[in-house]
């Protein structure tokens, strides 16, 4: 690498980092410090563990903090912008693509928490069970994901799919109605307005109730995959 490219590279990383840190709500220096530890780590096998990494200038109770109240509340006067900051700081870690389109996927996953008696709007969740026999149900929460799925790099391995919206899904609503409301975010923002989209699904995505909703997006195509 070049000089100057080294250098364009540095300035890309600050300008990502102050976008980074414009979007948090609190805590914002602890975050930082986090995400040093984590990107450094070589040792670490715990989230505590990261406290002890000399990027992290803080104790353990802090990490703890800084994780539970990082993120802006909706009752925050500027959510909305922060949660665009956040979001435009996650979508320039995507590597750029050679293809005419940006390829995303979608999914809800289910996140057990049946021993959790004080956690809200806990619902029966849809949770396999390798036993014969049972029903595959849980109680928790289901979380609705969508990522965006770079392309092949050099060495023939894929590389890690990139999260750009991580939503929990109400109990009383369902997960492509979840889903419908962070595409319509995704496919909104400028950052990806530029080439076609396509959005690769399982076979829940096929109803209605979704489809309809994208076919009014003109630049996205939309993949529905049997699960395997």
């Amino acid at each position: 690498m070049t000089k100057n490219e080294t250098a364009t590279s540095v300035e890309e990383f600050l300008v990502w980092r102050s976008n980074l840190f414009q979007g948090l709500k609190a805590r914002k220096e602890t975050i930082i410090e986090l995400l040093d530890a984590l990107s450094s780590n070589q040792q670490a096998h715990s989230v505590v563990e990261l406290s002890l990494n000399p990027l992290f200038r803080r104790d353990y109770n802090s990490l703890y903090r800084g994780i539970q109240e990082f993120l802006p509340t909706q009752t925050d006067p500027n959510y909305e912008q922060r949660i665009e900051t956040l979001f435009s700081a996650v979508s320039r870690t995507i590597p750029p693509t050679s293809k005419h389109y940006n390829l995303f996927g979608i999914d809800t996953t289910p996140c057990p928490r049946r021993f959790a008696e004080t956690l809200a709007d806990k619902t029966f969740i849809h949770y396999p069970n390798p036993i014969k026999g049972n029903k595959p149900i849980n109680i928790g929460h289901c979380y609705s994901v969508v990522c965006a799925l770079p392309d092949q790099i050099d060495t023939e391995k894929v590389p890690w799919a990139v999260p750009l919206s991580g939503e929990r899904v109400p109990s009383k609503h369902k997960g492509v109605n979840q889903g419908n409301q962070q595409l319509k975010k995704i496919w909104q923002s400028s950052l990806f307005s530029d080439k076609l989209s396509v959005l690769v699904a399982d076979s829940d995505y096929s109803q209605k109730d979704f489809i309809g909703e994208q076919v009014k997006h003109e630049d996205v195509v939309t993949s529905n995959c049997s699960p395997q």
